[in-house]
């Protein structure tokens, strides 16, 4: 097309302009109305801007959404940990906090019902004991006390058994009197 033949077409207004999609109507008349629209002042786009009632269907749908985006984002930190410095560490730490603390807020916020079917869809099988009822092994860490005296799991039984009360020595001195002390 040359210069002339453009600026004949009637869908030219000018360079590098894109030609209408929509013509004007031949009718000039208004728009066809929707069944919706008719019904008055409940129009279909203010429906959709109100929040629906969480049905067991949509409970799980927005708890798997969430978990898919606490799941990326822990990806995405534990991923970029090493790698990733200054403000960009510090923006996936951010939206790792953010999609945790969406998940827990969402968690919290349901009703006992809605809780009761999340529970069934979270715990929905039971724990894997095979191993140890193959091996007639005792479960573990069903239950653990929270509160009481526990024993160091650290000390050996010879530590434990052993009394100190009657050890005078001290243990004080600097590298040089150890030095002395080996010989060295």
């Amino acid at each position: 097309m040359s210069g002339e033949d453009k600026s004949k077409s009637k869908n030219f207004k000018g360079k590098n302009r894109r030609p209408r999609r929509n013509p004007k109507r031949s009718g000039g008349g208004p728009k066809p109305s929707n069944a919706q629209n008719a019904q008055g002042p409940k129009s279909a786009s203010s429906k959709s801007r109100r929040p629906k009632a969480l049905t067991p269907a949509r409970i799980l749908q927005k708890y798997d959404n969430l978990l898919e985006q606490h799941i990326v984002a822990r990806r995405k930190l534990y991923e970029m940990h090493g790698r990733a410095q200054g403000r960009q560490l510090e923006k996936i730490e951010n939206n790792f906090q953010i999609t945790l603390e969406a998940l827990r807020r969402f968690e919290t916020g349901l009703k006992d019902w809605q809780r009761e079917v999340l529970k069934d869809k979270i715990d929905a099988y039971p724990a894997d004991r095979q191993f140890s009822s193959t091996h007639e092994l005792v479960p573990k860490g069903e239950e653990v006390p929270f509160s009481g005296e526990f024993e160091d799991p650290h000390l050996l039984p010879t530590q434990i058994e052993a009394d100190f009360s009657n050890d005078t020595e001290e243990s004080m001195g600097t590298i040089d009197d150890y030095k002395n002390y080996k010989g060295l």
